[in-house]
């Protein structure tokens, strides 16, 4: 799956090029809701309907986008660090909203 490939290489990336050697709070907590949302997103995704799984793709570049926010935020030159992890973390939990939403259409 293109979302486990995403997470595991942003995840080393963030452990290779990490120059601070801190691990961030943030960073851990992150990875560990990612793991979880991959977890619940494997599992329900087998019982998706063919219309539901062409709209997945929603459901796996939006969560490897947020973690991505969220372990970089110095990449996005926008927004300050803070904002940047806050809407890494709202895109987190929007991932959740739309696999709750899906995981209710089929059931």
């Amino acid at each position: 799956m293109i979302l486990i490939a995403m997470a595991l290489c942003l995840v080393m990336f963030y452990f290779y090029f990490n120059k601070e050697g801190v691990i961030y709070f943030d960073a851990l907590l992150s990875v560990l809701v990612t793991t979880v949302y991959i977890a619940a997103y494997i599992y329900f995704s087998a019982d998706f309907t063919l219309s539901l799984k062409r709209a997945g793709l929603i459901c796996e570049l939006l969560p490897a986008a947020s973690l991505g926010a969220i372990l970089f935020p110095d990449w996005n030159t926008r927004f300050s660090q803070d904002v940047t992890v806050r809407l890494g973390w709202a895109g987190l939990f929007l991932s959740f909203l739309i696999l709750a939403f899906m995981v209710h259409d089929i059931a």
